[in-house]
């Protein structure tokens, strides 16, 4: 999971969420979710429910051929090559955490 600020500098400017049930960052999907931050003592939702109200939708990415397919209604085409890119640029730090 990774959380990436899209739309910085702009009054459009939010967190999101993305996540790869397989744990790695290859090619294949990827559920994007609405960042939240919990604060102490706070309960929340399961945060990787695709039935959450917090789920923008799910990406696939062909890192080979560089590009990428949106399904959802929660972010516009600008948000979508934001997030794609960063996917496709992304290079998971070494280490097992």
């Amino acid at each position: 999971m990774v959380i990436l600020k899209i739309n910085a500098s702009t009054p459009l400017e939010r967190e999101v969420e993305i996540v790869n049930e397989a744990g790695t960052w290859q090619s294949g999907s990827y559920h994007l979710f609405t960042a939240h931050f919990l604060k102490k003592g706070s309960k929340s939702p399961e945060p990787h429910d695709i039935n959450s109200p917090n789920f923008l939708g799910e990406i696939a990415i062909n890192k080979e051929k560089a590009n990428w397919y949106y399904t959802g209604e929660h972010l516009n085409s600008d948000e979508q090559k934001e997030v794609a890119n960063f996917i496709i640029d992304y290079k998971a730090p070494d280490g097992v955490y």
